[in-house]
């Protein structure tokens, strides 16, 4: 694949082969000039795939927040407003995920954060808040999918 082609298929693995790149040249070729600062040019280059990294993962933890309000408050006036950030999350997520990301985002730690701020979010007492598994009974197959059910994923998550 083109580095042109993999840079907008994949950015966080362009990234990481363009710093190491620009890290080896640095160590073999002695023609670059001493200005150069190999290190941190190939530091930036990295920077730009974990920014996005960072996203996909914001935007899993507000979705699994999400559902967890949704699943706890179904009724609630604020249910469809949630419903609908959900599928805003799910688009960027589409947009910004790549295939290498699947092996760096740690999903049950982004499980347990989302638990403790939608705990926090509910009103104390909530059934469903206080049965949260501590292992996240979704998968990262069920965000990355074309269309989000998340009135599924919610129920799911209330009959646990």
């Amino acid at each position: 694949m083109p580095h042109s082609a993999l840079y907008d298929d994949d950015i966080l693995l362009w990234s990481e082969q363009q710093a190491e790149i620009v890290r080896r040249l640095g160590r073999t070729r002695r023609d670059l000039p001493n200005e150069f600062d190999v290190e941190n040019v190939a530091e930036e280059i990295e920077s730009v795939g974990r920014s996005e990294l960072a996203a996909v993962e914001n935007q899993l933890q507000n979705i699994l927040v999400h559902l967890i309000k949704l699943a706890a408050e179904p009724e609630s006036p604020a249910a469809r407003h949630w419903r609908g950030e959900i599928l805003a999350f799910h688009s960027d997520i589409r947009r910004r995920y790549a295939a290498s990301m699947r092996q760096k985002i740690e999903f049950e730690a982004l499980w347990r954060l989302a638990c403790e701020q939608a705990t926090l979010a509910l009103p104390e007492g909530n059934a469903v808040a206080a049965s949260l598994p501590p292992n996240a009974p979704f998968s990262l197959d069920d965000f990355t999918v074309d269309r989000i059910d998340a009135v599924s994923l919610a129920d799911r998550l209330s009959q646990l």
